[in-house]
């Protein structure tokens, strides 16, 4: 994997990791609930790109 594309996979990372923070201060049942399916979502990308 090169390097511009593990900068872009963070970047996304970082990213989406402060729109589920910015979620759960302002609401945290549904910033939890968001966070569980971002956490599930990447467990099956990573499943899928293994294959």
């Amino acid at each position: 994997m090169g390097n511009d594309k593990k900068a872009l996979i963070l970047l996304v990372a970082l990213l989406v990791w402060g729109i589920v923070t910015y979620i759960a201060f302002h609401n945290p049942p549904l910033g939890i609930a968001v966070g569980i399916g971002v956490a599930a979502a990447t467990l099956v990308w990573m499943v899928l790109q293994q294959e």
